[in-house]
């Protein structure tokens, strides 16, 4: 595979022109097309004709993805109190040294790995349909905020999953601490439960 260098020639199809081009290698910066970011002083090809980016080599790649994981948003729940305490329960199950800062990392891990998974729609709906039936909310019932900032990209699958569930962030939430009790405190899978404290060691 080729290593581009600034000055470099090459061709791509440019959306703009409508045709095949030619291409210079140059540094620009380079906002990403949902506005959220920009990546700085990365390695594009720009139109010959009309300027503009038309491609991005694969020795670039990883400078994008870094400058899109460190948009991060803010994700906020009022919860009951019991759903903070299951997390903090796992959080201690996985890593007995582990604090809550390590809360963000098995959220977000739940959250990608659901939005991958095949009918998550109807495992998530399931789940908050099981939480709600074990946690019932009563009047005066004590609650906690959870606030936490998130990778850009699992904001992204959060309201994907929202979207084809019905769910509220909220709700959403209580799902996925439902399945976090099931797969790490009542019926915990020996492969998951050393994956997840491997990345509580590199996360501390």
């Amino acid at each position: 595979m080729k290593i581009f260098q600034e000055g470099d020639k090459s061709k791509a199809v440019c959306d703009h022109c409508a045709t095949l081009v030619g291409t210079t290698f140059m540094r620009r910066d380079v906002p990403f097309s949902d506005g959220s970011g920009t990546v700085k002083n990365v390695l594009v090809g720009a139109c010959d004709t009309c300027g503009r980016t038309v491609s991005i080599p694969a020795q670039s790649t990883p400078a994008i993805s870094k400058a899109r994981k460190e948009v991060a948003e803010s994700i906020e729940a009022n919860l009951p109190a019991i759903y903070l305490d299951v997390l903090d329960y796992a959080v201690h199950t996985i890593d007995k040294h582990a604090s809550t800062d390590f809360r963000r990392v098995l959220l977000t891990y739940f959250v990608h790995k659901a939005a991958l998974e095949a009918r998550a729609a109807s495992k998530l709906k399931s789940a908050h349909a099981k939480a709600i039936a074990r946690f019932p909310e009563t009047r005066g019932l004590p609650r906690r905020r959870l606030s936490m900032k998130i990778p850009f990209r699992v904001g992204t699958e959060v309201r994907k999953l929202g979207e084809s569930t019905g769910l509220n962030t909220t709700e959403l939430i209580k799902s996925v601490i439902s399945r976090i009790q099931a797969d790490v405190l009542e019926q915990p899978k020996p492969g998951l439960i050393k994956e997840l404290r491997a990345l509580s060691a590199i996360s501390a």
